[in-house]
C-alpha cells in the first residue's frame, strides 16, 4: 500500500498549548457577565466566550446589541462544519435574536432526485437542520434584506454573506462588519458583536474618494461589466 501524507500527521502529535494573548479589556455588560458565568448555559458561555476574545483581537472597547444575524456558516465544508453546529446544539444553544440562514451547499428537499451524492447530501442537509435546531429560520438565501423586515438606517446587524453585507452597510444604511463563518453563529447565540469598524460612526466616514470622468458614459463601448469590478478591486488594495 502507498503511504499518504496525511499518515504522517495523523502520526504527529499536534496539540499545542494555548496562552492567553495580552490586550486591554473589553467593557462587559451584566448580561455579557452573567453568559460569560454560565448563567445562560454552556452553548452561550462558549459564544461569549469567543465574542469577547474576537473584540479583544480588533481593540473594540466594547460589545453591541445585534437586533438581527444572517448565518453564513451554512455550507458544509467537511465533517468539522457539521459537528461545530451539532455541538453547539448538544449544548442546548438557541439564538438570541431573529437569524436567518444563507444558501447551503443541496437542494435541502431534492438532493438525492439530482443525483447528489449521499457524502455530500446527507451531512449538508445535517448542517442546515442543526443550525435550524439552534433556532434559526430556514430562509436559505443569499439576499436577506429581500425578506421581511430588512434593517433599517442606523440599525445594528451582523450579516456574514459577502453581497448581503455590502447591501447592508450602503442601500439600507444598517451597520455590519463582513463577519466570518462560525463568529456569525457565535453572535446569534449572544445577541452581542464587537462595537468596532463599520458599526461606529468613525467606521464609515470615507477615507478614498474615486473621481470618474462626467462623460463615463460615452465609455460604454470601450467597456464593460468588469470595470466596475477591477475599479472596486484597486479601490481596495
Amino acid at each position: 500500500t502507498t503511504s499518504s501524507p496525511l499518515d504522517s500527521l495523523r502520526q504527529t502529535d499536534l496539540r499545542k498549548p494555548l496562552h492567553p494573548f495580552q490586550s486591554k479589556d473589553v467593557a462587559l455588560s451584566k448580561l455579557d457577565q452573567d453568559m460569560l458565568a454560565g448563567k445562560f448555559g454552556r452553548a452561550a458561555q462558549v459564544s461569549a466566550r469567543i465574542v469577547q476574545q474576537m473584540a479583544q483581537l480588533q481593540g473594540a472597547e466594547t460589545l453591541v446589541d445585534i437586533s438581527t444575524v444572517h448565518i453564513d456558516a451554512s455550507i458544509y465544508t467537511g465533517p468539522a462544519s457539521l459537528l461545530f453546529a451539532q455541538k453547539l446544539e448538544a449544548m442546548g444553544g438557541k439564538v438570541r435574536v431573529p437569524t436567518t440562514v444563507n444558501a447551503i451547499s443541496v437542494d435541502k428537499r431534492r438532493w438525492m432526485q439530482f443525483g447528489i451524492p449521499e457524502e455530500l447530501g446527507k451531512p449538508a442537509s445535517a448542517l442546515a437542520d442543526s443550525l435550524t435546531n439552534l433556532g434559526a429560520t430556514p430562509t436559505f438565501t443569499c439576499a436577506p434584506y429581500l425578506l421581511e423586515g430588512a434593517p433599517k438606517l442606523g440599525e445594528q446587524v451582523t450579516w456574514a454573506e459577502s453581497n448581503a453585507v455590502i447591501f447592508a452597510n450602503s442601500v439600507l444604511g444598517a451597520r455590519t462588519q463582513k463577519y466570518a463563518d462560525f463568529l456569525d453563529v457565535f453572535i446569534s447565540l449572544t445577541g452581542r458583536a464587537p462595537y468596532v469598524g463599520p458599526h461606529l460612526d468613525e467606521g464609515r466616514r470615507a477615507t478614498l474618494v474615486l473621481q470618474l470622468p462626467k462623460d463615463i458614459s460615452k465609455l460604454r463601448a470601450a467597456i464593460d461589466d468588469s470595470f466596475w469590478e477591477v475599479l472596486g478591486y484597486l479601490a481596495g488594495l
